[in-house]
């Protein structure tokens, strides 16, 4: 069984391992970073110039929401979770989905349309120029502006200011989240509206067979995306507490379903290389539709998610109220809405500062979780232990049906 560490991604921080994270275009790519960043504020603010907001908002007309309704990430679901409780709360809401978009279609061809009374915001500030687009400044030139917002360390992110001069309002799902956001809005309320998480009317039934899970196995869950800063989903703890927890053992699987983007392809090639030979641990890339993501959750003996740091944690919050049993790292959000949960096993961790060799968050002089892989090792055996148990004091039941 393999000994547990906290840092299990320390051994690619080092030579030779390092040099498949530190090529010639990250070199490149960190030393052009500051001015980057620099150049998308500015562009921002110019582009986002005939959208300001009126100092006193006194529009009349329907509400309007803008966002990514129809893709297959995190914040597409948070936006429909947000999208239903806005039609109870305005009856003539419409909505322009920009998922298409987002990934990279052709911009959009500015919708006319009567004048629009309340404008909501369903996606990052630095999507605003995207979705604005889609709306002639006209059009919403008297609205009340509300933007939704999540955020997942203590220091708000400067080139995120430009956004603070489109809306009048910042609501967002945790308080962690709210406190470092609240930091640099000055006089913008910035409120708590914790994501309202209903059970998914669609759910595709999890086939373990394409996934090569036998159907008495213990199952484990865990789900991220890698894009931007692995660092802060920590997967390589997952695969580390996993092996500590059950070794080789086959009958008790892992699935992890990651994304990564080509520049952190590399971390892909990492958890290869960790889980090489391994029977129990399957990483796999492959987009899934909510109702695919609602299946392969509720197929979860448990989900796993030892992060450093949520701004609010959907996947964490969705399984809890699918009935899974979830441990994760007790830190930032999840820590707030998990103990409400009876099957919610907070994980502990101790503070470390902010290490991440993409460079993704501009201020690094923060603090956030590293979880105590021998705790979560711990509880997960005793988590298949209990399952283990209910199993056999279950009656008699197919497997394929138990897993339905």
């Amino acid at each position: 069984m393999t000994e547990p560490t906290d840092d299990p991604e320390r051994i690619f921080r080092r030579w030779p391992r390092v040099r498949a994270r530190w090529t010639l275009t990250q070199l490149w790519r960190r030393v052009r970073m500051p001015a980057r960043r620099r150049r998308w504020l500015r562009e921002n603010t110019q582009r986002l110039a005939p959208y300001a907001k009126p100092a006193a908002p006194t529009g009349t007309g329907p509400a309007l929401a803008l966002g990514d309704f129809s893709g297959c990430s995190g914040l597409s679901r948070a936006a429909l979770y947000e999208l239903d409780r806005l039609r109870h709360d305005y009856p003539d809401l419409t909505t322009l989905d920009l998922a298409a978009v987002k990934r990279g279609g052709p911009k959009p061809l500015a919708v006319d349309g009567p004048e629009i009374g309340t404008l909501i915001l369903l996606s990052p500030p630095d999507s605003y120029a995207t979705l604005l687009s889609a709306v002639p400044p006209a059009r919403i030139a008297r609205a009340r502006r509300i933007g939704l917002w999540v955020w997942e360390t203590p220091i708000f992110p400067a080139d995120w200011r430009f956004g603070l001069d489109i809306v009048h309002e910042i609501w967002t799902p945790s308080e962690y989240s709210r406190r470092a956001i609240a930091d640099a809005a000055g006089d913008i309320p910035v409120l708590l509206r914790p994501h309202a998480v209903t059970a998914p009317t669609r759910v595709q039934p999890f086939d373990r067979a394409a996934y090569d899970v036998p159907e008495d196995a213990f199952l484990g869950v865990a789900i991220m995306d890698l894009c931007s800063c692995p660092a802060r989903k920590n997967p390589w703890a997952h695969v580390a507490a996993w092996q500590a927890a059950f070794g080789d053992d086959p009958s008790r699987v892992l699935l992890m379903k990651v994304r990564v983007s080509k520049r952190t392809r590399c971390v892909r090639a990492e958890l290869d290389e960790m889980v090489a030979g391994a029977p129990n641990i399957r990483v796999f890339e492959k987009e899934m539709e909510p109702a695919e993501i609602a299946g392969l959750q509720a197929a979860a003996d448990v989900y796993l998610s030892l992060h450093r740091a949520e701004g609010y944690g959907l996947n964490i919050r969705e399984c809890l109220e699918a009935g899974a049993e979830v441990l994760a790292t007790d830190f930032s959000a999840n820590a707030e809405y998990g103990p409400a949960y009876p099957n919610y096993h907070p994980l502990p961790y101790r503070l470390t500062p902010y290490r991440d060799w993409t460079g993704h968050y501009p201020d690094g002089e923060f603090e956030w979780a590293e979880v105590r892989i021998d705790a979560a090792a711990e509880a997960l055996r005793e988590r298949a232990a209990a399952w283990a148990a209910a199993e056999r004091a279950a009656p008699a039941t197919p497997p394929a049906a138990r897993h339905a």
